[in-house]
């Protein structure tokens, strides 16, 4: 059965969580390149960095855009479970937000500061900017992981509450963070090499020099990136193993399960996720297979250079839809009926009845409110592909 809910949550978290990861690793990268060629008194590594500013900022706007869209939908089809969430999880969500606040605020001060302010003064300026965007994960990830499993609730006479020790804890969580932030880095570094070889396909001879760089920067810490994944991934699929309805729904098609059968079979978001991620190692094998035999700069590289980057974007993508329908219907991954039961009164009922997606409001999943929902969300779409184009497209350099 089709939810409207399901599909609008989907879309913008999906268009979002994209983005925040290009977001986490431009906000490192950025400064670190710029660091290193003031050092270096390298010009055009300063020049790099100074260009993925102004895709970083643009890449902030968007994220800010579909995240936006994505807590209206969450509150609008459901507003009570997104308000106990909420507050049980009060501190992660709390750091999560002064974090992007920070970043926010860091962005504009960095890009500001460029050439106007003294080199320590914007290099802790930058500190700030690539520590605040790896710290954010730290927050939402945290609630992630309560989802997960709800390591820290306890019940008070005023109702659910949250050991933040407790929850930091989470079997779950470390995993979870850790792979969120070198997965970010690692797509960010190869779909920078990405592209500036758009650019240089499009102007091969002013942009040269940029590809070059960037293939020479990026690659070997984008190989040693994606090769740390491989045991990071693993390690959160094995933490896993504590929720088993989330376990059994990513691994049935492979025929593993846990304690009983799965709810859903989402094995096959699992291999494209797989199949996405062996498609960066073909691309950087490519790349080495060029460079050594001599032939770095060409467009058969340059190719291969879109496709890894195109296969990065679409790994965090499937990851993070995997990560989510995997626990479909529920919430809490972890929490079923039985164990909702053993809560106390009112609260037992409540969460039994709304840790379930398919109990959505059903006012915000009106005809009208669906037809005006989706010619405003093509608008806003529109109005991003017409941003995109202009900003790292038409006014790329030539």
């Amino acid at each position: 059965m089709f939810y409207s809910s399901i599909f609008w949550l989907a879309f913008n978290f999906g268009i979002h969580i994209v983005m925040v990861n290009l977001v986490i690793g431009l906000a490192v990268l950025i400064p670190l390149l710029k660091y290193l060629g003031m050092k270096r008194g390298d010009q055009l590594t300063v020049s790099m960095a100074r260009r993925l500013m102004k895709y970083y900022a643009a890449t902030y706007g968007i994220a800010g855009v579909f995240g936006t869209a994505f807590t209206v939908f969450l509150f609008s089809y459901y507003p009570f479970a997104t308000l106990v969430i909420g507050t049980v999880a009060i501190v992660p969500f709390a750091i999560a937000i002064a974090m992007v606040a920070l970043n926010f605020f860091s962005l504009i001060t960095y890009w500001y500061g460029w050439d106007r302010w003294s080199p320590r003064t914007h290099n802790l300026i930058g500190f700030l900017m690539a520590a605040s965007a790896v710290l954010i994960p730290f927050g939402f990830r945290g609630v992630f992981a309560f989802l997960n499993e709800p390591v820290g609730l306890y019940f008070t006479q005023s109702g659910p509450s949250l050991n933040v020790a407790e929850a930091y804890s989470n079997p779950t969580f470390w995993p979870l963070y850790l792979s969120s932030v070198v997965g970010a880095l690692t797509a960010t570094m190869i779909a920078i090499m990405a592209g500036f070889a758009i650019a240089y396909l499009r102007h091969p001879d002013s942009e040269k020099a940029y590809f070059e760089a960037a293939l020479r920067k990026f690659f070997i810490p984008s190989l040693v990136g994606l090769l740390l994944m491989v045991p990071l991934m693993f390690a959160y699929l094995m933490s896993l193993t504590g929720v088993p309805y989330k376990f059994n729904n990513i691994m049935v098609g492979f025929g593993v399960t846990i304690g009983g059968d799965a709810a859903y079979n989402f094995t096959w978001i699992f291999a494209l996720h797989l199949a996405l991620a062996a498609l960066q190692f073909i691309a950087l094998l490519y790349i080495a297979y060029a460079a050594f035999r001599g032939n770095l700069l060409s467009r058969h590289v340059a190719f291969w250079s879109v496709i890894g980057g195109a296969a990065a974007l679409g790994t965090i993508e499937a990851g993070e839809m995997l990560n989510a329908f995997s626990q479909f219907p529920r919430f809490i991954a972890s929490l079923n009926a039985t164990q909702a039961a053993s809560f106390p009164k009112p609260w037992d009922a409540l969460i039994a009845t709304y840790n379930n997606l398919t109990n959505y409001n059903t006012l915000a999943a009106a005809s009208f409110g669906q037809f005006f929902t989706s010619f405003m969300m093509a608008i806003m779409i529109v109005v991003i592909i017409v941003f995109i184009y202009i900003v790292f497209f038409k006014g790329s350099s030539k």
